[in-house]
Formats: structure tokens, sequence, C-alpha cells
């Protein structure tokens, strides 16, 4: 005969935060009931036996969970052949956006200088991928890829640092005439963030998801309050964005944190919730399948009411970790009881009626989770290290920790292979940094797609990400192009002006007045590097410069100048 152990909610166990919940759950519940004028009178006092157990609150018990559950497996379409690297980028950054970049960008300069920079899109992919190659090969300055001692052939040859510095000063997105601050925070960067979030939108998903944040990082203040502070990040200062992302680490949904005006003037229970419900919900409303899903979140996002709505509302299941605070009266075994069994002892209650379950686990310390689709069984084990017995041993582990630990870091997977190659985004203007976090996450999605092309195809060895990002660089720079930069003038009508060898570097001065084996020899003729406008056949041997030796009316000797100080 099975035991059940009813555990009654005290009313000293709940907190405000539970009763207000509570009060948000009723008053939905009526204006439902409200709506429903077909409904027989066996099924209405049904409906109000249900609402009064809801409203006075969830009825805990040791007993199985009734409503485990798995998410349907993924499956995606084989593509006919494996694709560029940069087609998989062009699916995210596609022609259309850099369009829109040129055309903002010439207004922008016209606005701002009375001019235009006349740029095209041609010379904007040239640059997006200087920049992109800037995340691989780093240098202190971004005069360093020019400068003669440390010059970068691959970046100093696509375009002079002048052309440079003006696209970087002058890069824009969006009309200041036409954009309003006040309405939308983030208007100098929406049009990106939206065309990035509905090509994100169109991948073909997983069905097991995670919601967690991303640090966008960012010091300076000119964002105001748009920077957040979060300590437990690797970049504590930077602008938040919540993501939804499979467990391959793709990004399929994110969301800007702004303050309040992050979900517009939104009303219902899932706004009164909180903002980690509110963030859930959004990023949830989405998914395409959502019945064949499950998305995970930490104790940040979590709670019961939450749990209880996505179900409802969108058939959706959910698990994640869950704060002391927020059980509803749901009474566990103390923190200590359980650390005194050891390793491995846990603790649970379910509420069939709700279809929620709570556990709570001991590895190292106690941990506590809420689901609507794992609990206990079946219980695995995992390998722990003992100190008494100097090796790894077996440790029970409950089956909805071992769903949260294999389906959680799909965000913080996709925030580490950003972090890797990160494209540099110093600027005064606080909304690039946002801008090259889009470009470095459509390069990880592009290149997590290439390997799930490769997967489905059969390809054993495929592209690593370095490898991608350089070879998705080198194709925006040359591919279908000319070399060099658009004149002011016509497109049409732009000159093909090729980059030069660079200019002789002088020499140090410990060799150059050393007085040591400076032979002149004869070279090409060509410019006088001391004078300046002397033409000589004559070379410095050790130095390699031009020095002249006039003789006549006005005589000099250029390269005996040259080599004392």
């Amino acid at each position: 005969m099975r035991v059940i152990e009813e555990i009654p909610a005290s009313s000293s166990d709940l907190d405000s935060s539970d009763e207000d919940e509570e009060i948000i759950f009723r008053q939905h519940e009526e204006i439902e009931s409200a709506s429903e004028d077909s409904l027989t009178e066996e099924e209405e006092e049904e409906e109000r036996d249900q609402k009064s157990k809801k409203a006075k609150g969830f009825r805990w018990r040791k007993e199985r969970f009734e409503h485990q559950s798995a998410a349907a497996a993924s499956e995606f379409r084989a593509p006919d052949e494996l694709s560029s690297a940069c087609s998989y980028f062009v699916q995210f950054f596609d022609g259309d956006l850099f369009q829109l970049i040129a055309e903002q960008t010439n207004l922008y300069s016209c606005q701002l200088i009375g001019a235009s920079i006349n740029t095209n899109v041609d010379e904007l992919k040239s640059f997006v991928g200087i920049k992109l190659i800037m995340g691989v090969v780093r240098m202190p300055s971004m005069d360093d890829y020019w400068a003669e001692a440390t010059r970068y052939p691959k970046i100093a040859d696509v375009m002079p640092i002048k052309r440079f510095k003006c696209l970087s000063r002058f890069i824009h997105f969006q009309n200041n005439e036409t954009s309003d601050p006040a309405q939308d925070r983030l208007c100098k960067v929406t049009p990106v963030l939206e065309h990035i979030r509905k090509k994100c939108l169109e991948i073909d998903s997983e069905n097991q998801f995670s919601i967690d944040e991303m640090m966008v990082p960012y010091k300076g203040k000119k964002a105001g309050s748009l920077r957040q502070y979060l300590p437990s990040k690797p970049h504590h200062w930077g602008i938040k964005i919540f993501v939804r992302a499979g467990v391959s680490g793709i990004v399929y949904d994110f969301l800007t944190y702004t303050g309040k005006s992050t979900f517009g003037t939104a009303k219902g229970p899932v706004k009164e919730l909180g903002v980690g419900a509110n963030v859930v919900s959004h990023l949830c409303k989405t998914i395409r399948n959502p019945s064949e899903c499950v998305v995970y979140f930490d104790n940040f996002f979590t709670s019961l009411p939450l749990i209880i709505h996505l179900k409802e509302s969108l058939g959706l299941r959910s698990l994640g970790t869950i704060r002391k605070n927020r059980l509803h009266g749901c009474t566990l075994e103390d923190d200590r009881a359980l650390l005194r069994q050891g390793r491995g002892s846990y603790d649970y209650r379910v509420d069939n009626d709700a279809k929620v379950a709570v556990v709570k686990w001991v590895d190292n310390k106690a941990v506590t989770l809420a689901s609507s689709c794992a609990a206990v069984s079946p219980l695995k084990e995992v390998r722990r290290f003992s100190r008494a017995e100097r090796r790894k041993v077996g440790v029970p582990c409950p089956n909805i920790v071992s769903q949260y630990n294999v389906h959680m870091g799909g965000v913080d997977l996709a925030d580490m292979m950003v972090a890797l190659y990160r494209t540099p985004a110093k600027s005064h203007r606080w909304y690039m940094c946002l801008f090259w976090q889009m470009a470095d996450i459509a390069i990880n999605n592009g290149w997590l797609l290439y390997r799930r092309d490769a997967k489905s195809l059969g390809v054993e060895k495929h592209k690593k990400l370095k490898a991608f990002r350089l070879e998705v660089a080198d194709a925006l720079i040359h591919s279908g192009k000319k070399k060099g930069r658009p004149s002011k003038g016509r497109e049409d009508d732009m000159p093909t002006r090729c980059i030069q060898r660079p200019t002789t570097p002088r020499p140090v001065d410990d060799v150059r007045y050393d007085q040591l084996d400076h032979f002149p020899v004869f070279i090409d003729k060509g410019r006088c590097r001391l004078c300046s406008d002397g033409q000589t056949t004559i070379s410095c041997q050790k130095c390699g410069v031009r020095l002249c030796i006039v003789t006549g009316k006005s005589p000099r000797n250029c390269f005996q100048k040259f080599h004392k100080k």
C-alpha cells in the first residue's frame, strides 16, 4: 500500500509575494470564467472547485509525479551540398542590411559635415571583413595594423587607415531626424537588431532551449542606465541581452534590456509576476511548436506561477532552479539535514493537480529545482571525487537535476564563442558595441549551422571557428569586387585605386649613426629621403634609403648629412 504524506501550506510559510501571486491568479481566473458562457452547470461547478484549490494554494504531496515527459527529438533536413562559409554568414548579414547601412552612413555624414563620404555596399563589406580579422589578429592599437614596424598586409592592403577611420566615424544605421530616443532607447541601432532577430527566428530550431542573460561589454558612461552591472559575469559592466538559445549554442531569439520600456505597456498576469517571468514569456512566444519543446532557465526567472502559465497558455514545459522564497508553502527537508545524510541525498514534493514537481538535491551544497515535466525518477548516477576514499565515487542524481545540467548551458556556450574572437568595438558611440555583438552572433550562428549541415551530410572534418571567421572575412573583402576605395562622385565612375608598396622605413638611430659599412650604391631613380625636392639614383646599402649627392651651383650632400648627428 502506498503511503501519501500530505503537507498543508500554513500561513506562516507563505510570504507576501506568494499572496500577491495568488491574488493575481484569482483575478485572471475570474476574467476567464466571465468569458466562458457556454459551460454546463457541472463543468462550472468543477471549475469552481479547481479555482478554490488554487486560491488556497498548492497541495504538496510526496508521491510519484504523473506528468513526466521529454522533448521531441530534433530533426533537420539535410542540404544537397555544403555551402561556403560566407553564404552562412549572409543568411543573417544580407545585402539588404549592407545597403541600409550604406545609405544611412552617407546620410549621417551629410547631416554631420555637410558632405557625403560616398561609401557603398562593397566598401562596407570590406570594412566589416577587416573588423572580423581584427577579432582574430589583435594588436594594441588600431594604427598598428598600418604601422611600418607591425604592418599587417591582409588589412593594410585593403584600404588606407584614413579611410578606415572615416568609415568608423560615420557608420550609421538610423536617420537621426526620424528617430526619437524618448520612444525607443535603442533607436540608433534598432534596424540592425530587428533584422538580425528576424533572421534568427527563421532558423530551423531545436526542441530544447535555455534562457539566460548575455552581457555586451561596455565601460563607457554615454549609454546611461542601459549600462548594467553584473558581478557574476566575466565582463561586469555592459548592456544586458536576454537570449533564448539551443543546446548547440545557436541563438534563436533575444531581447535587449532597456529598463521599464523593455516590454512596452503590456498588461496581464505575466507582467505582474516580475521581470524574469515577463522575459521568459516574451522569448517563448516565438517558439514554433511549443507543445514539443522544453525550456530551461535559472532561479532569476523561475517561479511556480510562471511554470503553470507556460504550461496552460502555450503548452510549453519548463524546468529551472528556484529560490526558497518562491516555493508557495512547499516544505522540504532542511539543507543541514540533507548535508548530514551525505552527497546525493534529496527530498521532493509534487502537486499533480497543478502539474508541478519540486526537488531539493545535495551535492557540495543544496539546490532546489522545479519543473512541469521532470522529477526524481528515473534516478541516475554521477561521478564525484571523494576525499575520504581519494577516488571518484557514484552519487545518486535525480532526473530533474541531470536534465538541467545537460540542457541549460546553451546561452553560456554562445557567449563563450563570441568572447573567443570578439570584434573590437571601442567607440565613443555606445550603440556600436551592440552592432558588433550582432556581427559576432551572426558569425557563430553561421558556423553552428555549417557544422549541423556537415554532420547531416556525413562530413567528418569541418572548419574550426577561427578558420570559418577568416574565410568569411576574406570573402567579404575580395569576393566580386575590385581593389581600392570609391572616390567622391558617382559610384559608376569610381576609379580603381590600388595600394602601392609601402614607403621604405627609416632605420633606427643606432644603425643610422654607427658609421660602419654605409656604402653608396646605384638603384632606380627616386625621391631623396632627406631633402624635399631631390631626385637621385644613389642609395645607402645598409640603411636602404635614397640619398642625393648634387654638385654645381647649389651643391648638397644628403648622404653625408643623413649619417651624421
